[in-house]
């Protein structure tokens, strides 16, 4: 055993270039593998994690204090299937009171649903996990939760106003992982509660709530999988392209290293010859060259865990704090162990094939294996080439592939799969990029103005502005939903979509008509052509759902300026005049050419305060997924590149007689440079050409499965985005992967001397 240690050692040292390449390959795809199952495992990890610790509810009832008495309500936790019970807890809607000054308030006006506990009333279900301050005890104290978490500033000491004059200091920001409530009182705090909320953990999570709430009056229920949904919903988009990513980083992986080991063998054949003549046996001998590609696979593996554990930790930090979920410890030992032993696992087992080969070759013919190289087939090609009229250094180049045709296959194989993935990430850049732009309007509005009241904005005939449509949004309760929904209104043609695309349906026609996002109808049970109520400080209005397009949220109510006027107490049409202050804004597009940020400087410069680019507020989910396809793309990318990499050298090294006779016959460095350059582009074509439907295929099956798992409905045309110049660049992309791959060591197969390649002939 000390032998084969010694001679694999050796061997690793004398083949530094190969050692580094595997190694690199290795650490490419092990951070790759990391980095997906880590993010796989942590999809629904941390939220089950603090469901778990917080005792999170199971079901969440309200029930109608007028119908229902609180020990009605109570009984209710004895009853089949419960397993434990907070409550009943008072509930109320109250209502954000909107600043008397200009600027915006500590919170934005609006319903908020607030319940009424005691210290430690969420011990047994529901523990408020709190984030910063303290639970309120005493009159005129409130606890924030819900959104509220993620305010741009701790607000703990400030106060907050609402429509029924009573003002109440925050002493406290905690997390409800049932997501029960948006702000916690203690008891006896709210005048007029209009319901009694109970959260019940059950023995079977998924049972429905009739059998707890038979014959008592509910006012709405939610099952905690619709939280978890909604909270897992943006991690859960990545799941198939993780999986398709880490599939092909495997692939590309074992081509390269059963490239590179095949390739040591077929060199190392006096190698070889020298350790039987020294009486290695076959078995010691296939030990020598596992050995040598296990040394820096366990390096390049222990690298790769060690970058994959810090992007999947930034990623899985930035998604969470996004989410307002407690804080992961990161990639498991587990997953790392896992994957180390499975990457290792699978290049010990592709590389014992041509290992085992070698231990085979008989010593004489090892030994005797001289420098020539191999001709037949590459002969008759070169002959075949020799008569075309291309260029001489051409024509050597392209029949160059055809003398080893299994190093050449599996060299395209790793350039289709690069290709593939460029295209494939191409593909779903393009589609995401579409769907975000459309459903936060960065295509359409460019600049964002917020109205105060008081104060007039004129923004026509200024230069650089192309349309400006003035807009509003309120937050408004509707039955079956247990956070505020966001409703936005435009004043003028009822009419104009002002850039939001349809997806189903139709567009509104007329006051009393609402157009909602597909999770709206989800969440809330409802269909095009239903009814809902919106309610606001004791106002109602009842809208009609005639269609579905892409908005911001998924869940907000597109609705007329009539309709929405109808919810407030001032009637005024036009936003910014006297009275109460509207959330109103003024939505800009631009002319082209116009700089967003440079508009929105020079409008604040004029003491237009808050103007800002649109862009400036991108969603983190789109931009976590994208990031991840283009770091993952530039890794296969790389791993394909470094294929060919090592497949110029192989070739440089068994050539280098020819590359001699070349030069003593008259060839320039860069006539040299040139076969070798053409024999690589002309497999980067032939990937490129193969890996383009490779790319497609894969796209064709995980674009539909993000869009289930990630509930997201894409309109007709976002899927058809491979026109033909795009396809022509993938193809493309297959001949720069080689060319880049295979530069540096041409360039050494340029520099060769003809006395030191020539010098035994």
């Amino acid at each position: 055993m000390r032998a084969v240690w010694r001679a694999a050692r050796f061997a690793v040292r004398r083949r530094r270039m190969q050692t580094s390449i595997i190694a690199l390959v290795l650490l490419l795809s092990t951070a790759t593998v990391v980095l997906a199952l880590g993010l796989l495992a942590t999809v629904d990890g941390p939220y089950d994690r603090a469901f778990a610790q917080q005792r999170g509810a199971h079901l969440t009832v309200t029930y109608d204090p007028a119908k229902a008495t609180p020990a009605q309500v109570a009984a209710t936790a004895s009853r089949p299937g419960v397993t434990a019970a907070g409550g009943p807890h008072p509930a109320q809607v109250m209502n954000v009171a909107e600043p008397d000054r200009p600027g915006p308030g500590v919170l934005p006006p609006g319903p908020v649903t607030i319940t009424a506990r005691a210290a430690g009333a969420g011990d047994t279900v529901d523990r408020v996990a709190l984030k910063s301050g303290r639970w309120a005890t005493a009159p005129g104290e409130i606890v924030l939760g819900g959104s509220y978490t993620r305010l741009p500033f701790d607000p703990v000491g400030r106060q907050v106003t609402f429509d029924d004059g009573r003002a109440f200091t925050i002493v406290g920001v905690g997390r409800s992982i049932t997501q029960s409530a948006q702000a916690w009182v203690a008891p006896g705090q709210l005048t007029a509660p209009d319901g009694l909320q109970m959260l019940y953990r059950l023995a079977d999570p998924a049972a429905p709530a009739g059998t707890i709430t038979a014959g008592l009056p509910v006012t709405a229920s939610q099952n905690h999988l619709a939280s978890r949904d909604k909270a897992t919903e943006d991690g859960k988009v990545s799941i198939p392209f993780l999986v398709a990513f880490g599939i092909a980083g495997l692939i590309v992986s074992v081509l390269i290293i059963g490239n590179v080991v095949s390739g040591a063998v077929v060199s190392g054949y006096r190698h070889i010859g020298v350790l039987k003549a020294l009486g290695f046996t076959p078995a010691q001998v296939t030990g020598v060259y596992l050995v040598m590609v296990a040394v820096p696979g366990v390096l390049g593996g222990l690298a790769g865990i060690a970058l994959g554990n810090a992007l999947a930790g930034g990623v899985i930090s930035a998604t969470n704090e996004s989410l307002d979920l407690p804080a992961a410890s990161g990639v498991s030992i587990g997953v790392d162990v896992l994957a180390l032993a499975g990457v290792l696992a699978i290049v010990v087992l592709t590389a014992l094939v041509p290992a085992v080969r070698a231990g085979r070759i008989p010593a004489a013919v090892a030994i005797s294996a001289g420098s020539v190289s191999r001709r037949g087939r590459a002969l008759r090609v070169q002959r075949a080439l020799a008569r075309t009229r291309l260029p001489r250094p051409v024509s050597l180049g392209l029949g160059l592939p055809f003398a080893r045709p299994g190093r050449t296959a599996l060299t395209i194989s790793a350039i289709a799969f690069g290709v593939a993935a460029v295209t494939f990430a191409t593909g779903l850049n393009r589609t995401l990029t579409s769907y975000f732009a459309d459903a936060e309007l960065t295509e359409t509005v460019h600049v964002i103005v917020p109205l105060e009241p008081g104060r007039t904005v004129s923004l026509a005939g200024r230069p650089g502005t192309a349309k400006v449509a003035v807009s509003r949004f309120e937050q408004v309760h509707v039955p079956g939903f247990d956070r505020a929904v966001h409703v936005k209104g435009y004043q003028g043609d009822v009419t104009d979509r002002h850039g939001h695309r349809l997806v189903h349906g139709r567009w509104l026609a007329g006051p009393g008509e609402a157009v909602v996002g597909d999770p709206f109808l989800k969440a809330g049970g409802k269909k095009i052509g239903d009814t809902m109520t919106l309610s606001k400080g004791g106002k109602k209005v009842t809208l009609r759902i005639v269609g579905t397009a892409l908005v911001d949220g998924g869940d907000s109510v597109l609705t007329d300026w009539a309709s929405l006027t109808a919810l407030r107490d001032d009637t005024a049409a036009a936003p910014g005049g006297p009275g109460r202050m509207n959330i109103s804004f003024m939505e800009v597009t631009l002319t082209p050419g116009t700089s967003p940020e440079d508009y929105a400087a020079a409008l604040n410069a004029e003491g237009v305060q808050g103007a800002h680019s649109a862009a400036e507020g991108a969603e983190i989910g789109m931009v976590i997924i994208i990031g991840l396809i283009s770091l993952l793309t530039l890794g296969l990318a790389t791993v394909a590149g470094l294929g060919v990499f090592n497949t110029v050298i192989l070739n440089t090294r068994d050539r280098a007689r020819d590359f001699g006779v070349l030069k003593s016959l008259g060839a320039t460095p860069r006539q040299v440079l040139t076969v070798v350059l053409a024999s690589m582009a002309a497999l980067g074509l032939v990937g490129g050409l193969i890996g383009v439907p490779l790319g497609i295929a894969a796209y064709r099956v995980v674009m539909p499965a993000m869009t289930e798992t990630g509930d997201l409905v894409l309109p007709y045309g976002f899927t058809e985005i491979f026109p033909w110049p795009l396809l022509a660049l993938a193809v493309l992309a297959g001949v720069a992967i080689a060319l880049l791959g295979a530069l540096i060591p041409a360039g050494r197969a340029a520099r060769i001397r003809t006395a030191a390649v020539l010098h035994s002939e």
